[in-house]
């Protein structure tokens, strides 16, 4: 049985998703406004036949039959909006710190997220009444810790989740995966019309992307996890995208999980920062 996060804690996203650290990688300078109400309509079909085009054509309009982008042209175009190869692959640590909110906005806490390549990542949330809860992964398992000192271990598809968004280059490989993918169709996220590329970056995993029509960014993120005959949904928004070191990076993540639905908004992120491997070991309350 999985052991899930309480509504008002933290769970991942971070560098950012596919995306907090895949889709995370992908602003821009002038970034539309943040919407309060971020919803993707099921992708509209149209034709499967690739554009002529370098450039993706923006959604047809309403009854019109458009011809989709190939994949490769929507992920060469997002490559270069994001700040490119050489830009990312320069990154080994980030910090980001902000704030957390709860979706009916009862709940706000401070929050610190630390990185490290090759995948380990720790979440802390600081309540306005001194609290702290961490959220920790090394890459091989994932944990929280209250703050009476217990420590409660991730498993089946929340620790895979976890695990899978820990890896620190999962953008590069992730680029690499969705070559091998198709293009949906079309489909609104909030003020963005998107086309939607779906691919299957493991086994039982199913992964969609949803790439603005006109900056060839990524605004959402779908990871969807086949296991015992259920489906695992994570869903991640991500908006308000700032240059940060040469590369692009949202500063609104919106993550939408069973049972945990929160916002974060970035105040700060600094890459290749210092970090002790020490912070992510289990604490000695961990069962041996």
């Amino acid at each position: 049985m999985d052991r899930k996060l309480p509504r008002g804690l933290l769970v991942v996203v971070a560098s950012v998703v596919l995306f907090a650290s895949s889709a995370a990688p992908q602003s821009q300078p002038t970034a539309p406004p943040a919407v309060d109400k971020q919803a993707a309509t099921s992708p509209t079909p149209v034709s499967d036949r690739a554009s002529s085009s370098n450039t993706p054509a923006p959604p047809a309009a309403n009854g019109a039959v458009q011809v989709l982008p190939t994949t490769k042209q929507l992920l060469d175009k997002f490559e270069k909006a994001s700040g490119g190869h050489d830009a990312w692959s320069s990154f080994k640590t980030r910090s980001m710190k902000g704030i957390y909110q709860t979706e009916d906005a009862s709940g706000f806490a401070g929050i610190e997220i630390l990185s490290k390549s090759p995948n380990k990542t720790l979440f802390k949330i600081t309540f306005a009444n001194g609290i702290l809860i961490r959220e920790v992964c090394d890459g091989k398992s994932a944990w929280i810790e209250d703050p009476g000192g217990g420590m409660h271990e991730f498993t089946g598809a929340a620790l895979k989740s976890r695990i899978r968004r820990a890896n620190f280059n999962d953008r590069a490989a992730s680029l690499l995966l969705a070559v091998s993918g198709r293009v949906l169709g079309t489909a609104q996220v909030g003020t963005h019309s998107t086309y939607v590329v779906e691919y299957s970056p493991e086994k039982n995993l199913t992964s969609k992307i949803y790439f603005d029509a006109e900056s060839g960014l990524a605004v959402r993120a779908d990871d969807t996890f086949h296991q015992e005959g259920t489906d695992y949904k994570v869903e991640t928004y991500i908006d308000d995208y700032r240059p940060v070191d040469g590369a692009l990076f949202p500063f609104r993540i919106r993550h939408v999980e069973k049972g945990n639905v929160f916002t974060i908004k970035v105040t700060q992120i600094k890459n290749n920062v210092p970090i002790d491997d020490s912070i992510f070991l289990k604490p000695e309350s961990a069962p041996k």
